[in-house]
This record gives C-alpha cells, sequence and structure tokens, in this order.
C-alpha cells in the first residue's frame, strides 16, 4: 500500500511579511524568558502563552511531527518536529 504524501512547497527565504511575523513571535518569546528568568518564577498565563506561541510558528512553518519508526501511519508528537519535505515527516491519510 502506498501512502500519498502531500507536501506544500517550502520557502527558505522569509517573505517581508513572514520576516515580520518571525519577529513578533521572537519579541514575544523573548519577553516572556526574560519575565521568567528575572524572576526565577514563571505563572500560568505565560506558560500557555508560551505554548500558544509555539503553535503559531508551528503553523506558520508547517512544521511535521516524525513518523513512527514502526507504524508510518501514526505520528510520534514526543520527537522533535521537522520540516514539511523531510522523509520522515508524517501526514495525516484519511482512510476511506
Amino acid at each position: 500500500m502506498t501512502k500519498k504524501k502531500t507536501q506544500e512547497p517550502v520557502t527558505y527565504l522569509l517573505q517581508e511579511d513572514k520576516a515580520l511575523e518571525m519577529l513578533e513571535l521572537y519579541n514575544a518569546l523573548d519577553s516572556m524568558l526574560d519575565e521568567a528568568a528575572e524572576t526565577f518564577d514563571i505563572d500560568l498565563s505565560t506558560l500557555r502563552d508560551l505554548r500558544d506561541q509555539t503553535w503559531r510558528m508551528k503553523e506558520t512553518f508547517s512544521f511535521k511531527p516524525q513518523k513512527h519508526e514502526e507504524y508510518e501511519d501514526r505520528p510520534c508528537h514526543w520527537k522533535p518536529c521537522v520540516l514539511p519535505n523531510d522523509d520522515r515527516a508524517w501526514y495525516y491519510n484519511a482512510k476511506h
């Protein structure tokens, strides 16, 4: 059974709108990390904001989870994400 892999085009040079979005993400993450470092404490709302920013970055660049080594129809959400054109990238396939 051949699995159909849907790939989105990957652009490595950022267009200005994406660069501005990355700058906004960077500044938000930097501010949260500065707050945690200065106070040696972090509140739950800051953790939630950090998670939201990482999801936003993942969606912006279409980062994908890695395929499971034994079961390629399953993702390994605990492993670091990869670029969408990586052979290890997992794609959801709806079973028909």
